[in-house]
């Protein structure tokens, strides 16, 4: 019995932030996202759990990068950057330091 070929396509996040690129995610062809769907990931950049915005091709990235460009997602990254120093677990992080 042949074995089923499961396509994947590979999707960029940017991080909402710095605006730079992050760490790409394999998605199966069949369970795809809106444009511009928002993850909650690592940045290596700003060394911060933030919002990333996928882009699922050259289209998407171009309108990213203005929309980061105009100040878009400046809110939001501030919103983000506040919500995970308050977070229990970036808390805890904090007192074991002391």
């Amino acid at each position: 019995m042949p074995r089923r070929v499961r396509a994947f396509e590979s999707h960029d996040f940017y991080c909402i932030n710095c605006g730079k690129k992050g760490i790409p995610i394999s998605r199966k062809s069949g369970h795809q996202h809106g444009a511009f769907h928002r993850k909650a990931m690592y940045c290596p950049y700003c060394k911060h759990t933030i919002n990333h915005i996928e882009c699922r091709n050259q289209e998407e990235k171009e309108q990213f990068i203005n929309d980061f460009l105009a100040g878009k997602y400046k809110e939001e990254a501030e919103l983000g950057l506040l919500w995970e120093k308050e977070h229990p677990r970036y808390q805890n992080i904090l007192k074991e330091l002391k």
